[in-house]
């Protein structure tokens, strides 16, 4: 089951880096950087997951379960789950930085295609 989500992720990172590879319009350059993103995230979460665990903060243990077997690892890492949550509220604002350049560039070159761009230069 875990397998499905590492290939998932790796299709999605692969899927992005094409459209940043192949895509000269700027906002589908950046919706390939998000999706590259995206996949990372689903990369975190998913080597945060460890079968038949549980969450890492509880008052009390679920049924059939000890605190001292809690103790031992039997937990889901919260670590991942931390940084990955802190990766999306940064990949968010790099987002919106990134739209507003190319918002900013589209007004002044009144072009998206990245080669036409290049070409205006100076």
């Amino acid at each position: 089951m875990i397998l499905v989500n590492y290939l998932a992720a790796a299709v999605l990172f692969c899927l992005g880096l094409y459209v940043v590879l192949t895509r000269r319009n700027l906002v589908k350059i950046v919706m390939g950087l998000s999706l590259m993103e995206s996949a990372t995230y689903l990369l975190l979460v998913s080597m945060a997951y460890r079968a038949g665990s549980t969450a890492p903060v509880l008052l009390d243990p679920p049924p059939g379960q000890t605190p001292s077997s809690l103790a031992r690892g039997n937990v889901a890492d919260p670590v991942l789950q931390n940084f990955c949550i802190t990766a999306v509220v940064i990949g968010v604002a790099v987002t919106a930085v990134f739209l507003a350049v190319v918002v900013r560039i589209a007004q002044h070159y009144r072009s998206l295609d990245a080669d036409r761009i290049r070409a205006l230069r100076g």
